[in-house]
């Protein structure tokens, strides 16, 4: 039997969570986000002023909008999963009476808030600093929703996987910083050297992001078909393992 009033009860709770600390959730990734436009912005613009047709201020943004939807995205379930565990009521939550696709939903739903909220966050304080363009709306909506869904899934599976804080920072220092930093917010994939732009192209995150990109530029250095292709069959493949992981009770309920 289906239950909307505990999904939404959990969904509150969840959102009531990063909201009630939003100086920490959201201002806090707002502002480490306009000192990289800042930094790298105002001052590598004085010597790369154009990529392609672009000013290289309009060509960073929507890098730094979908790293502010992928951080918080993925912050949000896993933070809130890790504290579950370190407070005992983890077991608890599998106890209640929801089906583990509705435990799912209500995350899920809380963190794309979350990661959407500091993207748009974001790109309407770039627009203090820079003119941008939207050349497709749709995709800048379509590719937002599936890059937070996927981060929201990872952060539910790291979350469950980690057995402490440990654990949870070397995923978010030693793999999802890199992998973000290296998907090409700050510069054009197709300037590296060609190893190095091979390597890339085994970088989910370089596809997102110059999705985005296409949406707000029209500019991308991939076919949008391949891009949309990536994003989507991840998405659906951790949205499914997410799912599995929860029905299983796999480190949740010992």
């Amino acid at each position: 039997m289906l239950n909307p009033l505990g999904t939404w009860t959990l969904f509150k709770r969840e959102t009531a969570r990063f909201t009630k600390v939003w100086t920490q959730t959201v201002l806090a990734p707002v502002v480490s986000n306009l000192l990289f436009l800042t930094i790298f912005g105002l001052s590598l613009s004085k010597s790369v002023q154009t990529v392609g047709d672009m000013p290289y201020l309009a060509f960073i943004v929507p890098g730094l909008i979908m790293m502010g939807i992928i951080n918080n995205a993925f912050q949000n379930p896993s933070s809130s999963i890790m504290i579950m565990k370190y407070q005992g009521i983890i077991a608890d939550l599998m106890t209640v009476p929801l089906r583990k696709s509705e435990l799912l939903l209500a995350f899920i739903s809380s963190a794309v808030i979350r990661g959407i909220l500091v993207g748009t966050i974001t790109l309407l304080t770039s627009l203090f600093f820079v003119e941008l363009t939207y050349a497709n709306p749709l995709m800048i909506a379509v590719s937002s929703v599936l890059v937070a869904l996927f981060f929201s899934f990872v952060g539910v599976i790291v979350g469950i996987w980690a057995s402490d804080f440990d654990k949870f920072s070397f995923i978010q220092n030693f793999i999802l910083t890199p992998l973000t930093f290296l998907g090409g917010v700050f510069y054009p994939v197709s300037t590296l050297p060609e190893t190095f732009a091979k390597l890339s192209a085994f970088n989910p995150i370089v596809y997102m992001i110059d999705l985005l990109r296409y949406g707000f530029t029209g500019f991308h250095e991939f076919p949008l078909a391949l891009g949309l292709s990536v994003t989507s069959a991840l998405t659906f493949l951790s949205g499914l393992a997410a799912y599995l992981i929860l029905r299983s009770g796999w480190k949740l309920q010992t």
